[in-house]
């Protein structure tokens, strides 16, 4: 029998960035602490509705942000009554992009400094932005470019951009100006002038099925409208609702905390993952452009030896042997990650996500990433999920020790794997670590995470000066007996360009295999 792999476009519950922009313009308290008297100008995005089964009294978060006054608000509200959201100052700035970093660059190649040449390119580098503290005590909202020289002297430079202005700061403080005139990886980068989204649709409805027997059905969330954002910084290709054989599994599945760790200088980065950038993927686009199913297996750069490119942008398909798998390329300066899900007809479920990046010095650096994957499991449904530790004592059968309260873990002995299963009907998952998933170190924080589920807890809030990982936050000795879980998992992948094999562990991440 064959197996098909059925998609169809669905709408999501939550405002559109349309409907924020019309709420905060008509909210007296949000022009006046964001000092705007235009709201066309303000950056917004869509609130996606918290909760389990959201319908249209749930509760929302969206955040306002002014790029001139560099000030930012967070409405927290209900879907039915928006414009009696309450107002709160905020310290979430977002990440420059396409348009602002395109407006930048027009500012860039005006001035009389930027260097001549065909050969040159602007691309977007780390950090994303270097803000100008003003003697005020106000900040000035610039976007960082990163300038590609091959005949320069230099041939990388990070510059900051005063769009308002039309100015640029050719040494902004605190970045790393003139880089290593080394370079590694082969790929050149995408200029930002080449930055663009081609639309079609946010989610999609999607069902595996096997003669008249259903899978899988879910719904994928491309990463552009990945949860969370405004605050957060998306989180790849995300499921939700997951259900195997008609049964739910999980609520919600994702990355929502990206890390990148210098070893040589300390310097650490929270990288973003809604930014969808080029693969290689052959065959249809049933529901519109940025959803394919593909013929033959999808590449990303992973896979391919040529360039930064691709023919397509979104999330790809591919079924065989057994195994769906669903596939996302992100950038985040000049980094370059795959995102992944791999289903199989047996119920498995692997998260995978993998490591690259394009031209530049930075990566000759040895460094760390730091992956989390969120794992809102919901077997059977939401209230009634115990957690076990599975330890190695020797024998053929591991010890099973109950986690009744929230708490943090490291991948070390004598735990061998842990499951997540209704407390009635025993059914669940086990996780188990991946072969390169590695262990902690102080920067990466912990390795799982075991909580109780908050319909808020999707971002770890402002993680502060070196962008660690926030979690124990929410570790504050709630029970997660019989309750409703939420599993956090980490992967640590070392990038060291000097290993004799450039890709060996490039990707990481656990096998959830179920139980009963």
């Amino acid at each position: 029998m064959t197996v098909r792999v059925i998609i169809e476009a669905v709408g999501r519950t939550g405002l559109s960035a349309e409907r924020v922009r019309e709420v905060a313009g008509a909210h007296p308290a949000v022009l006046a602490h964001l000092q705007s008297a235009d709201a066309a100008t303000l950056v917004v995005g869509a609130a996606a509705a918290l909760g389990h089964d959201p319908d249209e009294r749930a509760q929302f978060r969206a955040n306002v942000f002014d790029p001139l006054s560099n000030r930012g608000v967070e409405l927290r509200g209900t879907l039915d009554r928006p414009e009696e959201a309450q107002v709160l100052p905020s310290a979430y700035r977002p990440n420059p992009r396409a348009e602002e970093l395109q407006a930048a660059a027009a500012v860039l190649r005006a001035d009389e400094r930027f260097p001549a040449g065909d050969d040159v390119l602007i691309y977007q580098p780390m950090p994303p932005l270097a803000d100008l503290e003003n003697p005020d005590g106000t900040t000035t909202r610039r976007p960082t470019l990163g300038v590609y020289s091959p005949s320069g002297e230099a041939k990388h430079r990070i510059v900051a951009v005063d769009i308002a202005a039309g100015s640029v700061d050719w040494s902004p403080a605190g970045v790393s100006v003139l880089m290593h005139p080394g370079d590694c990886e082969s790929h050149l980068p995408a200029p930002v002038e080449q930055l663009r989204d081609r639309g079609g649709p946010d989610q999609v409805q999607l069902r595996v099925v096997d003669g008249d027997t259903e899978l899988w059905n879910m719904i994928v969330v491309r990463p552009r409208a990945s949860a969370p954002q405004n605050p957060g910084d998306g989180s790849g290709v995300e499921l939700r609702n997951v259900r195997y054989r008609g049964r739910i599994v999980l609520r919600q599945a994702h990355v929502p905390i990206l890390n990148v760790q210098y070893e040589e200088d300390g310097e650490t980065y929270r990288d973003w993952q809604y930014e969808e950038t080029r693969f290689s993927a052959t065959g249809s686009d049933p529901v519109g452009w940025g959803w394919r199913i593909c013929t033959q297996p999808p590449r990303t750069i992973l896979e391919r030896p040529d360039n930064d490119a691709g023919n397509f942008q979104g999330v790809a398909f591919h079924y065989a042997d057994g195994e769906l798998r669903i596939v996302s390329e992100l950038a985040a300066g000049w980094y370059r990650y795959a995102s992944e899900w791999r289903l199989t007809d047996g119920g498995t479920i692997k998260p995978r996500f993998g490591f690259a990046g394009v031209r530049n010095p930075r990566t000759c650096m040895r460094h760390r990433h730091h992956v989390y994957w969120r794992l809102d499991f919901d077997v059977e449904g939401s209230a009634n999920d115990v957690i076990e530790q599975f330890n190695d004592t020797g024998s053929t059968v591991p010890e099973a020790v109950p986690i009744v309260q929230e708490v943090a873990r490291k991948r070390r002995a004598p735990a061998r794997f842990w499951q997540v299963t209704d407390k009635t009907s025993g059914r669940g998952y086990q996780i188990h670590p991946g072969e390169h998933d590695n262990t902690t170190d102080p920067y990466g924080v912990a390795d799982l995470w075991f909580l109780r589920h908050h319909p808020a807890e999707l971002y770890d809030g402002n993680p502060g000066t070196n962008n660690q990982a926030m979690l124990n936050r929410f570790v504050n000795g709630e029970s997660v007996s019989a309750t409703n879980v939420v599993v956090w998992y980490a992967g640590h992948f070392r990038h060291d360009q000097n290993e004799p094999d450039q890709h060996q562990g490039h990707v990481v991440g656990p096998d959830l295999i179920p139980v009963s």
